[in-house]
């Protein structure tokens, strides 16, 4: 993982005011940051889900118990202990990718389910984040209907711009999900 940029943090990296952590990132000895508190130090970010990564502090306050406890996939072919499930977990009978949502509380099929790190919550593979109104909203309607009428009329290539890139995002889904078999 290459890093976004270094902080300078005067404030102890706690918030988003800090580069690192708005980046789910931890600190690192380039950064110039004083009293650094950055919940996600010591973590190893590249092996958790963005969910995960997002509800840190719930997954610093599970015991080895907690992590220990299995969950049934979705599929119902296998009990999965969450620790495992902390990043995509592929079932070895169906070839399905499932992680665990902290943001629902369950275990969620990755093609069907996506944590949008803007808004900092799992939406359905039907909601899209809108860069205008910076909101996530259900359903391919373009332009988004929270902003697309209280705007100016969106012209005829940045509604083709904003089509391929929803086009692209499916098809990133559908790859992953082929990868994962």
């Amino acid at each position: 993982m290459t890093k976004h940029e270094q902080c300078n943090c005067k404030a102890g990296c706690q918030n988003k005011r800090c580069s690192c952590f708005k980046n789910n990132e931890p600190c690192d000895e380039n950064c110039d940051c004083i009293d650094c508190h950055n919940p996600l130090n010591d973590v190893d970010v590249e092996n958790l889900s963005i969910c995960t990564i997002q509800n840190i502090q719930a997954y610093q306050a599970l015991s080895a118990k907690d992590l220990a406890v299995a969950y049934d996939l979705p599929c119902g072919h296998e009990s999965v202990p969450l620790e495992k499930l902390l990043k995509a977990f592929e079932c070895s009978q169906c070839g399905e990718a499932y992680w665990y949502s902290f943001c629902w509380g369950r275990v969620e099929q990755d093609s069907c389910t996506w944590h949008c790190e803007v808004c900092r919550k799992c939406q359905d593979w039907r909601v899209w984040h809108c860069e205008r109104c910076n909101q996530c909203i259900y359903g391919l309607s373009l332009p988004c209907e929270r902003c697309g009428e209280d705007e100016e009329e969106e012209s005829d290539d940045d509604f083709r711009n904003r089509l391929n890139e929803l086009v692209e995002r499916y098809k990133q889904i559908v790859s992953d999900s082929g990868d994962n078999s």
